[in-house]
């Protein structure tokens, strides 16, 4: 009898199984001990290393800049199960935004931007495709041409106007909440730009605002549990509410747009020629109904909280530093000479307006982490392999704070530094970068500086600003610690004494 017929009939299949599978594992590990990833702190078991990140009194931007001063200006962490690579310094994010822009441009997944994007009908968080170029191509044509812009600053004009008008009607010692007053202005110049008639921002749906329900979205855009622990998706987003939450914020925002679409519809045939289109009208006959929606909602969430916040850092670094104030209104009044507004020619001879400006979003920019990007294929940040499906995170705040490119004083306020290092936006440099770079860069950063320097102007022309109680030296400056949007711990309350 053949020894063969002893064997049992599954023995040779196992055999040969175990035999591929051990050599499977073998190439496995020698890969990955040639796959050299950038350095992090120790992680735990599932929660990743969100204790270190999320556990402190400090708010994120602190932890993880702090985090980043022991590991390196390329640091890996692990947000749940989730692989996160966190770029902290002007040479690495070169490497990032400009060297390998192209592998890390796309954005990663998640339930919340796919829902509220119309399922990635936009410009902002749709993956790298050609219907991403050409969303982002309307809303630079649209919204950001300079007939959409002529539009916008005329707007502009009228509400500081309106607003420098309730300020004069205050007594001496009236306390202005310059958070509120800021982000109605805003929300008031985008809403007549966008849908041709600021009283949108106050039209209801199911019992709640417009900007109501965009500030929702804000929120809800910010991502769940799912995003960092997959594989418990449906259950932890079920158990805590945030499908329905999700779900609710979606029909909201769904049904309020659609009414300003049937308004538009509505009125296309009574318009006459002497009224001007606003961002709808131009694109209603050339997208669809749900890209319509999505690039609005790019337009309201890219452009009112971001906007209002830099004015209200601005006001707050001004107010808190007399010197600077001084000096700066000086120039203005200087500028403008006597005119009883500050015209937008006017903004060009003030230097030192704009160095304040930049030193402001320089310690402040309005978020403290650019978008989320994700890479695409296999690539080398600062000799460390980089592998597809990582995603990436590039510190804004913490950029603006190194002492490596900014050598004096870093956490400290000098707009002087401007003088002699010169920096700008727009994929010109990387020592600052408040609006991203590179092809998922904000494409509407020279309207938003441009809005923060014309009203700071005009607010600083007219009025002398002063605190509540105390000197101005005294303005408290501590951080609220929401995300993503780096905001004050309590609101700006200043004294407007009119100047004469």
């Amino acid at each position: 009898m053949e020894i063969i017929s002893f064997i049992p009939s599954w023995f040779l299949p196992a055999t040969l199984f175990l035999f591929l599978t051990s050599i499977f594992m073998y190439v496995l590990r020698w890969r990955s001990s040639s796959i050299k990833l950038p350095p992090g702190p120790p992680r735990l078991p599932v929660i990743g290393n969100l204790h270190q990140v999320f556990g402190s009194k400090d708010n994120i931007y602190q932890n993880v800049w702090n985090l980043s001063q022991t590991y390196g200006p390329i640091m890996l962490l692990h947000f749940g199960t989730q692989p996160f690579i966190v770029i902290s310094s002007t040479e690495m994010a070169t490497q990032v935004l400009k060297t390998h822009d192209q592998k890390m441009c796309t954005r990663p997944y998640s339930k919340a931007s796919k829902r509220l994007s119309f399922n990635y009908m936009d410009a902002a968080f749709a993956p790298y495709n050609d219907h991403w170029r050409d969303m982002r191509k309307v809303l630079a044509s649209e919204f950001l041409g300079a007939k959409r812009i002529r539009s916008y600053k005329n707007v502009l004009k009228h509400e500081i106007e309106c607003v420098v008008r309730s300020l004069s009607l205050n007594s001496s010692s009236t306390t202005v909440n310059l958070d509120e007053m800021f982000l109605s202005l805003i929300n008031n110049v985008v809403c007549k730009a966008a849908l041709g008639d600021h009283t949108y921002r106050e039209k209801t749906f199911n019992g709640r605002t417009l900007m109501e329900i965009v500030d929702e979205t804000a929120v809800m855009l910010q991502g769940s549990f799912s995003d960092n622990f997959p594989a418990f998706a449906w259950i932890l987003d079920e158990l805590t509410g945030w499908n329905r939450k999700l779900d609710k914020c979606f029909n909201d925002f769904d049904g309020i747009l659609q009414m300003v679409l049937h308004d538009h519809l509505d009125r296309k045939d009574t318009k006459t020629s002497d009224q001007e289109n606003d961002f709808v009208d131009d694109c209603i006959s050339r997208l669809t109904s749900d890209e319509i929606k999505a690039l609005l909602m790019n337009v309201f969430n890219g452009s009112t909280d971001t906007t209002a916040t830099t004015m209200i850092w601005a006001m707050s670094f001004i107010v808190k530093n007399p010197r600077v104030m001084q000096k700066l209104q000086n120039e203005i009044r200087s500028c403008v000479g006597g005119k009883p507004r500050v015209d937008e020619s006017d903004i060009n001879k003030m230097t030192y307006l704009k160095m304040v400006v930049k030193e402001s979003l320089r310690l402040h920019p309005p978020v403290g982490f650019l978008m989320t990007r994700e890479c695409i294929s296999h690539c080398e940040i600062g000799g460390y392999d980089i592998l597809p499906g990582t995603k990436v995170l590039v510190s804004s705040w913490g950029i603006g704070r190194d002492s490596r490119t900014w050598k004096e004083d870093p956490t400290e306020f000098l707009p002087e530094r401007f003088e002699n290092i010169q920096v700008d936006f727009g994929g010109k440099s990387f020592e600052m970068i408040p609006f991203g770079e590179g092809r998922r860069g904000c494409p509407g950063y020279n309207l938003a500086v441009s809005t923060v320097e014309f009203t700071i102007a005009n607010l600083l022309y007219l009025f002398n600003w002063e605190t509540q109680v105390g000197k101005n030296e005294d303005l408290d400056m501590k951080l609220a610690g929401g995300f993503p949007f780096i905001r004050r711990a309590t609101p700006l309350c200043l004294v407007p004494n009119k100047y004469n």
